[in-house]
Order: structure tokens, then C-alpha cells, then sequence
């Protein structure tokens, strides 16, 4: 009796209890979230890297003979074209050397003269020596003796032509020597810098000993920015991409680039450094209303990818990593671990419910992220709150958070007072 008075409390409690919990359940506030949708946008991934400026043609002159400096023909800022003398070396050493190497071609043609002169003799002397000898009159002996003497007075003229061809050689040099005492421009530009001034001494060094650097010329109008790229980003640019180069002086100003060469090999590091590997990209400049300098610092954002609308949503409103709040049998399921790098999660809303869902996401910029698959275009995604977002769970009843600043504007009166 008392048993089943018992089985009958427990079932009023039960029809008393269910109603009461499911109109609790019906009165529980709704998480307000903000929404976004799934649109087309064009997306534009890009890695970063930094660098500097440089000249895409610049030239460091040095001389290739020594001299005190006697004439310094320009300045820094000068416009020069290709040909023109920018310096003069004192040239009275280099003269004196013309003077003596023209007096040793001279004594040469003379040498050559008289071993000319006695080849003839010699020549003269063995013919008749020859009748002489065929006559009976002399012994063959001295005729063999005529002949070699004709035989050495070549040799000696040979020897002597030689020797002015050695004259000549030491003459061209010593004019080619005086030649360089005036330093031109190999090619049109601007004078960049000029390192050496009237009395120094010019020293024919590539060292960079004091005297060894001349003065700097540069094709001001081809500047160029030159960057270094981290080995594991370098397959993803190409020649012709688009890049947004920031100058350190003017960090607000970016100038558009184009990749113009990628290097093939790496840049050379210092022997023994443990850090990666580099390679360096050239990009060619558009124009530029801010006044860059070659050796300015850069930092550059290559563009990798793009061009064309793909369906996307704001990279706040996906989940990845620990932060996805996979099931446990999605966790340990094959093609989850297989395809995990490429997943994430968003909470899609359906009748004020969020519902979570996995995606396949594709290339990425700063602000959004492509979805490949997982969600049509146009469902209504949870966007933030950010502590909002990561707290959700599939099934709770969410509303979308009002516009404050709609909410503002549209309870502000007008001009009328309205």
C-alpha cells in the first residue's frame, strides 16, 4: 500500500516538473552575437618581407693608376653622361714614361737599321765567297764562314725587330697609363657621392683603402627595392606579382611594386650562422610622390594570390586549432586528422539556433578567409563577440546583437528637432 501511495507522488512530482522545466528552459535568455554572411570577395594573400632600396645601376669608380688629384670637374648632384671627364690625375710622372718609352722605339727603329745594314753586308760577303770558293780560289772553309756570318746578321735583325716590338708595346702602355689619368663616366646618371678631393692621392686598389673610392654614379630614375624573402615563402612568388612596398620614412605611404627577379640561388651568409636561408626578390617601382633614397629601409607585402571573387568570411569567425571544439569521434576520425590543417569550424544561425559546422578552408589574407566547402553562400555566420564565440556551444539559442551606432542615429533627432 504504501509502495504504490509512493509510485503515485513520484508521478504527480514528474507531470508537475516536466512542464515547469520546459518553460524554464523556453524562458532562458538568448546569447546575443553579431552576424555576418558568407559573400564574395576578391581575397589577396601576401607574405611579408623587408629590405632596402637600391640603384638598379650604380657605379663606384676607382682609378687603375696612381696620382695626386689635380681636377675634381664635379659635385654630388651633378647630372653627367657617359663619356664625360669627372677627374684628372696629375699626369707629369706618366708623361715623363711616354717621353722615354718613344725614345726607346726610336732607338729600336735605329737598331733595326743597322742590323738591316749589315744583313745586306753579310749577304754581299757570302756571294762572293761563294764564286770564290767554286773558282778554287779560296777554301770552301771560308766560304762556310761567309755564310754563317750572313746567318747571325739575321738573327740579329730579327732580334731587333723584336725589341721595337717590345719598345712599341711599353709606348702603348705608357699612353694608355695617361689616358686613364682622366677619369670618365661609364655610363649617364648622377653623382651620388664623391669621395676624394684635389691633392689626395689616388690609389689603384680595390681594397677599400683610403684613395682607393673615387666617387659614386647612379641612374637616380631606376630605383628598385631590394628584399629578402625566407626560404619558405619563396615558392610562392613569381615575376609579375604585385607587391605593397612601405618605406621606413614614410610607413604611410606605400608604393606599389612589381616582382621583377627572384634569385635562384641564396643569399650568402656569414660562415657558421645557424639562421635560415634567404633569397633575394627585385621589384620595380611605380612612381612616387615621397622622396626615397637608395639605402632607405622597406617592408614589403607581396601579393601571392588572387584576382578573382571567391566566397569568404571574416577570419574572426573561424575556429581552428584546439579552438575548433570538435566532437571526439570527428577528432579521432581519419579524414579529420587527414584534412585538419586545412578545417575549421564556424556556428552557423538557423531560427535563432547556431548550429557548428566544419569547413575547408582555402588561401587567406589580413582580413578574411576563403571557405572551399562546408556552407552555402549567404548562411548567417557568428562573428564575434570574440569571448562570446569561443564560449558558444552547438545548439544554444542565439539573436543577433543590435547596431549601437544604428541604434544611435536613428533615436538622435534630426535638424528639424524631429
Amino acid at each position: 500500500m504504501k509502495k504504490s501511495k509512493l509510485i503515485g507522488i513520484v508521478a504527480v512530482l514528474a507531470v508537475i516538473a516536466v512542464p515547469v522545466a520546459i518553460k524554464m528552459k523556453g524562458n532562458k535568455s538568448a546569447t546575443e552575437v553579431e552576424l555576418t554572411s558568407v559573400a564574395k570577395k576578391e581575397i589577396q594573400p601576401s607574405i611579408l618581407a623587408s629590405g632596402n632600396f637600391v640603384y638598379r645601376q650604380q657605379v663606384q669608380l676607382s682609378t687603375e693608376v696612381m696620382g695626386k688629384v689635380s681636377e675634381v670637374l664635379v659635385k654630388e648632384g651633378d647630372k653627367i653622361t657617359q663619356g664625360q671627364v669627372l677627374l684628372r690625375l696629375d699626369p707629369t710622372l706618366i708623361q715623363a714614361e711616354v717621353t722615354q718609352q718613344r725614345a726607346m722605339v726610336r732607338s729600336a727603329e735605329v737598331n733595326i737599321d743597322r742590323a738591316q745594314l749589315n744583313v745586306e753586308r753579310q749577304k754581299t760577303n757570302s756571294e762572293r765567297s761563294q764564286r770564290l770558293a767554286e773558282a778554287k780560289f779560296i777554301d770552301t772553309s771560308k766560304y762556310e764562314d761567309a755564310q754563317h756570318q750572313l746567318n747571325l746578321a739575321k738573327v740579329d735583325l730579327q732580334g731587333a725587330k723584336q725589341s721595337a716590338q717590345q719598345a712599341a708595346a711599353a709606348l702603348d702602355q705608357a699612353l694608355k697609363r695617361l689616358d686613364k689619368t682622366e677619369v670618365r663616366a661609364p655610363i649617364s646618371g648622377t653623382v651620388t657621392a664623391v669621395q676624394i678631393k684635389i691633392g689626395e692621392t689616388a690609389v689603384a686598389s680595390a681594397t677599400g683603402m683610403a684613395g682607393s673610392s673615387l666617387m659614386t654614379i647612379a641612374d637616380v630614375g631606376s630605383l628598385m627595392a631590394e628584399v629578402n624573402v625566407d626560404e619558405a615563402d619563396i615558392a610562392k612568388v613569381m615575376v609579375g606579382q604585385k607587391a605593397k612596398v612601405y618605406p621606413a620614412a614614410f610607413d604611410d605611404k606605400p608604393v606599389i611594386g612589381i616582382v621583377e627577379e627572384v634569385s635562384m640561388a641564396p643569399k650568402a651568409t656569414i660562415a657558421g650562422a645557424s639562421q635560415g636561408k634567404s633569397y633575394v626578390v627585385k621589384l620595380k617601382l611605380t612612381e612616387s610622390n615621397v622622396a626615397i633614397r637608395t639605402g632607405m629601409t622597406c617592408r614589403v607585402e607581396i601579393l601571392t594570390g588572387g584576382g578573382s571573387t571567391r566566397p569568404v568570411l571574416p577570419i574572426q569567425a573561424i575556429l581552428t586549432g584546439d579552438a575548433m571544439k570538435l566532437d571526439k569521434d570527428a577528432k579521432d576520425s581519419k579524414e579529420v586528422k587527414e584534412n585538419l590543417k586545412a578545417a575549421g569550424v564556424v556556428f552557423i544561425v538557423r531560427d535563432g539556433v547556431a548550429r557548428k559546422k566544419q569547413v575547408k578552408l582555402g588561401i587567406a589574407d589580413d582580413s578574411n578567409q576563403e571557405i572551399l566547402s562546408g556552407i552555402d553562400e549567404g548562411e548567417k555566420v557568428v562573428v564575434g563577440p570574440a569571448r562570446t564565440l569561443r564560449s558558444l556551444r552547438d545548439g544554444d539559442t542565439v539573436k543577433e546583437a543590435k547596431n549601437e551606432s544604428a541604434s544611435a542615429k536613428a533615436s538622435s533627432p534630426n535638424k528639424d528637432g524631429k
